[in-house]
C-alpha cells in the first residue's frame, strides 16, 4: 500500500528593525504566506511512506553505494523500519552487508489538487486519491482502466476491451525501470564483461571487431572504409539475482535480493550517447522482444531514410524522415533512444521522433533465450558509444508477494462501471492495488484528490546538532524532479 501523510508547512518570520535585514523577512514572510495560500487553493504537500510505486516514487529507504561500479540505489523499508538483502542492480554485486548507507524519508510531493473537478484522470496518469476501503487514508497510484472499460493483465501488460494499451513515447519514460548503466564501471569488467564485440552475424564468423573499451566508452575504431559486414557491439545482461547471463526479469532492487524477479520482461528500451564520425554512413540498432528481433538502421551520412526490419522482413514506415547531416563541422554527441513496448517500436534521435510508431498485434510466439538483447553496430567508420543505459517496462504480475489472494482483472476481465477507475502500482509485485482489495477494485471518480507534479524535498536522515536539538532530517536537492 501506498499511504500519504500530508507535510505540516509553517510560516515562519520574526520583526527586525535593520533596513536591509527586515526587508529579508519581509520578504520570507510573503514567500512563506504565499506557499501557504498555494497549499491551501492549489497544491497539497504529502509524504510517500511505501515503496509500492518505486522506483518512480520511493518510500522510507536507504541509500546504498555499490563498492564494485559505484552506482547507489534504493533499497526500501519496511513499516517496521528493516531493509531486504542489498543487491546491486547494475552489476549484481550482492556482498553488500557492512557498505556505509545513507537513510533516507519518503519522496515528499506537490499534489494539484482541484486538478480532476475539471477533467478526469488519463491512463498511465499518477494520481493520488482517498482509499476507498477507508477515506481517511490516501493512496498514490498509477492509473490505468478508465470508465465503461474492460480491464485485464496478461503477461505483464495491460488490455483495455481485448486490446494492449500502449503508451507514448513520453510515457514511457516515465515508467521505465534502468537494468544497466555503462557510466558504472565494475571493477570485475574484464572477469565479467557486459559486452561482446563480434563483426559479421556471430562472433564464429572469424571476422576481425574494430569495437573496443575504454573506461565507460565503447569505441569502434575506423578500420578499412572497403568492409561491408556489420560490426557489432551487444549488450550482455547480468541478472543481479541470478549472478549469470540471463534474459532481462522483472527484478526490483528497492524490493532487496529476497524478493527475486520471476517474470522474463520482453518490453525493453535503449538511450544511447553516440558520437558518430562523418566516416560512418549508417548505424544500426538491434531489439529482440521475446520472439520478434527488430533491426533499424539509421543513415547518418548518406542518403535515405531510416528503414526498420522485423524478424529478416522491411516494415512499412510512416513519416520518416531523414537525420540531418552536417559535412565538414566537428561530430557531437547524439542522444539516440529505441524502444519496443507494448506491442509497439518507436526511435527517435534528440528528442525528435524518426517515424510514426509501428504498432504490430501479431507478436511472434515463444521467447529467444537471448542474453544479449540490444546491439549497435557500424560497417566501418569511427563511432564512439559514450554511455548506453539499458530500461525495461513494468511488468504487472499476477500475484501479490507472499499473499494468497486471488486478483481482480487477471483471470478474467474486469468491466469497470460509470465513474470507475482501475489503479496499479510501479512496483508491481509488492504494491496492493486494484488487483488485490479484498472487496472491490474500484476508485471512484469524486475520490480523486489530485495530481502530484513534483518531488520537492526529498531528504536524507542525517544526525546534527543544532541549537542544542536533534535534527535528522535534511533536504537533498539531487533528488527534486517532476513527475510526468
Amino acid at each position: 500500500m501506498s499511504p500519504l501523510i500530508a507535510d505540516q508547512v509553517e510560516p515562519q518570520g520574526a520583526t527586525l528593525r535593520s533596513g536591509f535585514v527586515r526587508q529579508m523577512v519581509e520578504f520570507l514572510i510573503a514567500l512563506s504566506l504565499g506557499i501557504l495560500v498555494i497549499r491551501t487553493f492549489t497544491a497539497e504537500a504529502y509524504v510517500v511512506p511505501t515503496g509500492s510505486m518505486a522506483p518512480t516514487l520511493l518510500g522510507n529507504h536507504e541509500e546504498v553505494a555499490c563498492p564494485n561500479c559505484g552506482m547507489r540505489f534504493a533499497l526500501g523499508l519496511d513499516e517496521e523500519g528493516r531493509a531486504g538483502h542489498p543487491v546491486c542492480p547494475n552489476c549484481g554485486e550482492d556482498k553488500l552487508d557492512g557498505v556505509p548507507i545513507v537513510p533516507c524519508s519518503g519522496d515528499r510531493l506537490l499534489v494539484q489538487k482541484g486538478l480532476y473537478d475539471f477533467k478526469r484522470p488519463r491512463r498511465w496518469e499518477v494520481a493520488v486519491f482517498h482509499f476507498p476501503a477507508d477515506p481517511t487514508q490516501a493512496y498514490v497510484k498509477r492509473v490505468v482502466g478508465l470508465p465503461g472499460e474492460s480491464v485485464q493483465i496478461w503477461r505483464g501488460d495491460v488490455y483495455i476491451n481485448g486490446k494492449i494499451a500502449r503508451k507514448s513515447f513520453q510515457e514511457q519514460r516515465a515508467i521505465r525501470i534502468l537494468v544497466y548503466d555503462s557510466q558504472f564501471v565494475t571493477r570485475d569488467a574484464n572477469r565479467v564483461p557486459r559486452f561482446v564485440f563480434h563483426r559479421g552475424r556471430s562472433q564464429q564468423s572469424g571476422l576481425e571487431s574494430a569495437w573496443r573499451t575504454e573506461g565507460p566508452l565503447l569505441i569502434h575504431d575506423a578500420g578499412d572504409p572497403t568492409e561491408d559486414a556489420l560490426d557489432w557491439a551487444e549488450y550482455r545482461h547480468r541478472d543481479p539475482d541470478r549472478a549469470q547471463y540471463t534474459p532481462i526479469y522483472d527484478f526490483n532492487p528497492y524490493n532487496g535480493g529476497d524478493l527475486r524477479g520471476e517474470n522474463r520482461v520482453p518490453d525493453l528500451m535503449v538511450e544511447a550517447h553516440l558520437i558518430v564520425g562523418n566516416d560512418v554512413p549508417t548505424v544500426d540498432v538491434r531489439l529482440n522482444s521475446g520472439a520478434d528481433r527488430f533491426v533499424i538502421t539509421l543513415p547518418f551520412h548518406e542518403s535515405g531514410l531510416p528503414q526498420v526490419r522485423r524478424n529478416h522482413r522491411e516494415v512499412a514506415l510512416t513519416h520518416a524522415v531523414p537525420i540531418p547531416d552536417t559535412p565538414g563541422h566537428a561530430p557531437k554527441s547524439r542522444v539516440l533512444e529505441a524502444s519496443v513496448m507494448d506491442h509497439r517500436l518507436s526511435v527517435s534521435l534528440d528528442g525528435v521522433p524518426l517515424f510514426d510508431p509501428v504498432d504490430y498485434d501479431n507478436p511472434a510466439v515463444g521467447y529467444v533465450s537471448d542474453v544479449s538483447p540490444i546491439g549497435v553496430g557500424v560497417r566501418h567508420g569511427s563511432l564512439t558509444i559514450e554511455r548506453l543505459k539499458v530500461f525495461r517496462d513494468v511488468y504487472y504480475t499476477s500475484a501479490l508477494a507472499n499473499t494468497p489472494r486471488r486478483p481482480f482483472g487477471v483471470d478474467e476481465p474486469y468491466k469497470l462501471g460509470p465513474d470507475s477507475f482501475f489503479v496499479l502500482g510501479d512496483n508491481s509485485s509488492v504494491s496492493n492495488d486494484s488487483r488485490f482489495w479484498s472487496k472491490s477494485p474500484v476508485v471512484p471518480g469524486d475520490l480523486f484528490l489530485g495530481k502530484p507534479f513534483l518531488v520537492h524535498l526529498p531528504g536524507q536522515v542525517v544526525p546534527l546538532e543544532v541549537f542544542g536539538r536533534s535534527v535528522y532530517w535534511v533536504p537533498d536537492p539531487r533528488e527534486i524532479r517532476y513527475i510526468r
